[in-house]
């Protein structure tokens, strides 16, 4: 049974909380600590047998595994620095930092310690998507010309909302762009490079339109990403936080159309060019889903790693060259 602490209280770590109840034949939450003592102690509620941590200090003298961590970007790497000097396997929330030097350091801290390290790019682990990067990388669609994403958010478009961390620069780095883009920018980069090799150009250009409290936060509120890998396909990503509340991905291709849309998360469609191609190109080899859960399907991914002592993907590396890209997006590219 492997023995989780959770690091900070807020709306995701919910989604975390559900993963651990789903797997709890495998591991169960022995501690909490968040900066803010009645947010965390709200969190546990009645489970007794969770321990609210006073201070990290008592958190990290737990017998622990692992560590989720899941509190504002900047301070990632502050905990997962102490995470990893303990010798805890270590979930992180996206983005890896609130800038890249951050991110960077978090690499040193897990390599150095040897410590078991995955970055929660969780969008990776919804069926439709993992259906359709396995389609993409066989072959099936043949030379890939375009990746075209959109990313939105309902809920931070309502101007009561106030100044939330996420809208601090200070704390969040980027706006949507660290929010959302991160999410967005990993997907086109995991999902491509393997075709298309590496983004070799990319450039951002950021909006900021709701205000909270009477002004505008200093970071952004929109962002469109636009960039070419090295093959010469395109990239094309819109991140808002003042949008509906969408998902979609379209890859434009030599031999046909695929698209992804979260309303239809367990599927991914085709559009073939030519009336003599047909479905039946669909040869994806599928491992039984334990959820349709994307937080449980990673959870289990990573206790599969600190059980076997393994490295899991996507991994700190792949957190920080993220962050390179959205720090290069967020000043306008190259």
């Amino acid at each position: 049974m492997i023995k989780l602490g959770l690091i900070g209280c807020g709306g995701i770590a919910a989604n975390h909380l559900s993963a651990i109840h789903a797997l709890s034949e495998r591991c169960v939450l022995d501690a909490v600590f968040d900066e803010d003592q009645t947010n965390a102690q709200h969190f546990i509620k009645d489970a007794t047998s969770v321990v609210c941590a006073t201070s990290i200090e008592e958190f990290l003298r737990r017998d622990l595994d692992a560590v989720i961590i899941a509190v504002p970007n900047q301070f990632h790497v502050q905990y997962v620095s102490l995470a990893a000097q303990r010798g805890l396997a270590i979930l992180c929330e996206k983005p890896a930092s609130d800038i890249k030097e951050g991110a960077y350091r978090m690499v040193e801290e897990v390599e150095r310690a040897k410590v078991v390290h995955m970055i929660g790019f969780v969008n990776r682990y919804r069926r439709g998507i993992s259906r359709l990067y396995q389609f993409i990388n066989n072959g099936n669609l043949g030379t890939v010309f375009a990746y075209r994403e959109i990313c939105t958010g309902a809920r931070l478009a309502d101007e009561a909302i106030g100044m939330e961390w996420r809208m601090r620069d200070a704390m969040a780095g980027s706006g949507a762009l660290a929010d959302f883009g991160s999410h967005s920018i990993d997907m086109a980069t995991w999902m491509l490079e393997s075709q298309c090799g590496p983004l070799l150009e990319i450039q951002g250009t950021l909006g900021t339109f709701v205000k909270r409290q009477n002004h505008y936060p200093a970071n952004d509120d929109m962002a469109i990403v636009t960039g070419r890998f090295a093959s010469g396909a395109l990239l094309s990503v819109l991140d808002s936080r003042v949008g509906p509340g969408t998902y979609q991905i379209e890859i434009l291709a030599a031999r046909g159309y695929a698209t992804f849309d979260l309303r239809d998360a367990q599927n991914f469609h085709i559009t073939w060019y030519q009336s003599n191609q047909t479905d039946d190109l669909l040869e994806i080899s599928e491992e039984p889903s334990i959820s349709s859960d994307p937080f449980v399907i990673q959870l289990n991914h990573f206790l599969h790693a600190v059980e076997t002592k393994t490295p899991v993907q996507p991994d700190f590396r792949t957190a920080y060259k993220i962050q390179r890209l959205i720090d290069v997006a967020a000043t306008h590219g190259i």
